[in-house]
């Protein structure tokens, strides 16, 4: 087995925090990983899993992670001829490069220097995200963070774009599948909540719960994270599963004052008593 990376991505509602919480659960299983909503790969860098299928629905985020995988050092070496400045930063948000490694360059240079990290797109599907303004410059090349990530990538079964659904047709018996949706609840409270809803709607919720149930039935072993709100509580409530409270911190609030930690759920046909502190 290969050693935890660092994720090279920054991503809202990332769970490193969790990871390490979680890696008695390579003991566990011993069939396949399914990790299909990837974002910015806390959970598979953390614990670096045996015969993982990695997907996200974003395709430029696929895209980025089959560059690191195979093309680290080409990817270093264009990120490396960019700067850090505003005006720099916007005109790299309005370019849009044919060449592979070029747009997985702009993508991880944006998201290391945008503000907190966040992934938003408007409409048209342009990245509309502010400039970042921190106290140093960030590591937006990161050659360690790269090469790291490329060598546990190319452990992996495949990294590919589908849905949800299809991302885990194929799970079997024994095969462990970590959920992490975007945070959507059937009462709106803030404005990355409703964010979330545009990307990832309450039929999704429902349509993922569904889909938990049939996993669960099939013999997979199942993790799902999601906010901590009844109306999730109400979904997965007739099903069987154990459920546990976590506290992670939040970065996503623009006035540091407001960040804060929060709580969210962890649901599991499994039980990990003894790996949640």
């Amino acid at each position: 087995m290969v050693a935890p990376a660092e994720p090279f991505l920054k991503w809202a509602g990332g769970k490193r925090w969790l990871a390490l919480q979680l890696r008695g659960l390579l003991g566990v299983y011993h069939g396949r990983f399914f990790e299909p909503f990837l974002g910015g790969g806390s959970i598979f860098f953390g614990l670096t899993p045996p015969n993982a299928m990695l997907s996200d629905v974003n395709s430029e985020l696929i895209e980025t992670y089959m560059v690191v995988r195979d093309h680290p050092e080409e990817l270093i070496k264009e990120l490396a001829r960019y700067e850090y400045s505003e005006s720099f930063y916007y005109e790299m948000r309005e370019r849009s490069p044919r060449n592979l490694v070029r747009r997985a360059a702009r993508f991880i240079y944006l998201n290391r220097t945008c503000w907190n990290g966040l992934y938003r797109v408007n409409q048209n599907g342009e990245f509309n995200v502010p400039f970042g303004r921190f106290s140093r410059i960030p590591d937006y090349v990161g050659k360690n963070r790269i090469r790291d990530a490329s060598k546990v990538l190319r452990t992996t079964l495949s990294i590919a774009c589908h849905d949800f659904e299809e991302a885990v047709a194929s799970a079997r018996p024994g095969d462990l599948v970590f959920l992490d949706p975007p945070y959507t609840v059937a009462h709106k409270t803030n404005g990355f909540v409703k964010y979330n809803e545009s990307i990832f709607s309450w039929k999704d919720q429902e349509r993922l719960a569904k889909l938990v149930v049939k996993l669960k039935n099939k013999g997979c072993n199942i993790l799902i994270s999601n906010a901590d709100h009844q109306s999730i509580l109400d979904l997965y409530k007739d099903h069987k599963l154990n459920v546990y409270t976590l506290d992670r911190p939040s970065r996503i609030a623009g006035n540091p004052a407001y960040r804060r930690g929060v709580s969210e759920l962890l649901i599991t046909n499994l039980n990990i008593d003894n790996l949640i502190m």
